[in-house]
């Protein structure tokens, strides 16, 4: 039973219990027919004690039957067992569909873009998020390997939270696997139910971007770039390239026994990471996306307003809150009133009751 009008979020689990209350009415009229019949002893004179002052014991002596009914109320509340929360419903809301491969390699370090190159990737997308709405959005991280940190979901926050937690390393592969990062995005997309039915990204006729966000070298995985980026295309996915770093390139800061250092090459030549913005030039334009440079502070707002653009389509999301119990409190609060009856029967009420 909801009582969300008395309430929000309070529900009854067993309102059944509520049906122990139209009893009540029946014990109040016997304690009045108890309280009105006569005694076993008659006096003569019993006249006249009529118009005596009453003693405060006898005074109060009612409040026994007040305890004892608003005891038996919060056991039946209690039996009900109320509950606060609110209950799991699925509702369809337009939005997009958006994976986010974030590079969390060793040349993300480079400190060329004002920070390091991940916490500049990372603040992107915190701003990012702050645009969205009712799109679903997950989060892929990737160097030499690919795996998914978060699925597609509207909880921004746990977005943002995992997403603090990311850190070059978090991987124990080093490289840059962009290839496989996009393959793993394309597989994300598909629900297993969708998988198992055969269906593809197209016939879904949901609108699905991936938000790639890296220095653009790739040097590592399974897959091509580029043959990613045509699975993408086929697939109708739209791949949105953002570049971090500048086209000059900066040293990698690494620490060392302590202290700070920069990459080398084998030669012992200085590293310099460089924006390779051809690569992810190709990668945009093959699935008919758009590449933006990070260093630019209106990208992120273009980004927006390109999928703002997108064809919205209906996404079914599922809200799941537990309902706490809260039958403890009633319970509680009739045992209290019943032990302090029963003391006042036993002492105060001892010779009136």
């Amino acid at each position: 039973m909801n009582l969300g009008w008395l309430a929000p979020g309070l529900r009854l689990a067993s309102p059944w219990a509520l049906v122990l209350l139209a009893a009540l009415p029946f014990w109040l009229i016997a304690v009045r027919r108890r309280q009105r019949g006569g005694g076993g002893l008659r006096f003569p004179h019993a006249g006249q004690l009529y118009g005596l002052p009453r003693s405060w014991r006898v005074r109060t002596a009612p409040l026994g039957d007040v305890l004892r009914l608003t005891v038996l109320i919060s056991l039946c509340v209690a039996l009900a067992r109320p509950q606060m929360g609110f209950q799991r419903d699925k509702v369809k809301q337009k939005g997009v569909d958006i994976l986010l491969a974030l590079d969390v390699s060793g040349s993300m370090r480079a400190e060329d873009v004002g920070t390091n190159r991940l916490e500049a990737a990372k603040q992107t997308i915190l701003n990012f998020l702050t645009r969205l709405d009712t799109d679903r959005v997950g989060l892929v991280v990737f160097a030499g390997r690919s795996f998914t940190q978060c699925p597609l979901t509207t909880d921004y926050g746990m977005i943002a939270q995992l997403l603090d937690e990311c850190h070059i390393g978090m991987v124990p592969f080093d490289g840059t696997a962009i290839g496989d990062a996009l393959a793993n995005c394309l597989y994300r997309f598909q629900s297993d139910a969708e998988r198992r039915e055969g269906k593809s990204l197209k016939a879904s006729g949901r609108s699905r971007v991936v938000i790639l966000l890296t220095d653009g070298f790739n040097n590592t995985g399974r897959v091509q770039p580029g043959d990613a980026a045509v699975m993408a295309k086929v697939k109708g996915v739209r791949v949105h390239a953002v570049g971090l770093g500048t086209l000059e390139g900066a040293p990698v800061p690494v620490t060392q026994f302590g202290q700070r250092a920069y990459l080398q090459n084998e030669d012992g030549t200085l590293l310099i990471a460089s924006l390779d913005e051809r690569s992810l030039r190709t990668i945009a334009d093959i699935t008919g996306g758009q590449y933006f440079r990070a260093t630019d502070a209106a990208a992120l707002d273009r980004i927006y307003q390109k999928i703002a653009t997108m064809e919205k389509h209906d996404i079914e999301i599922e809200h799941v809150v537990d309902h706490e119990e809260r039958f403890l409190a009633p319970l509680l609060t009739a045992l209290l009133l019943l032990t302090a009856e029963l003391l006042l029967r036993a002492t105060v009420w001892r010779v009136v009751l």
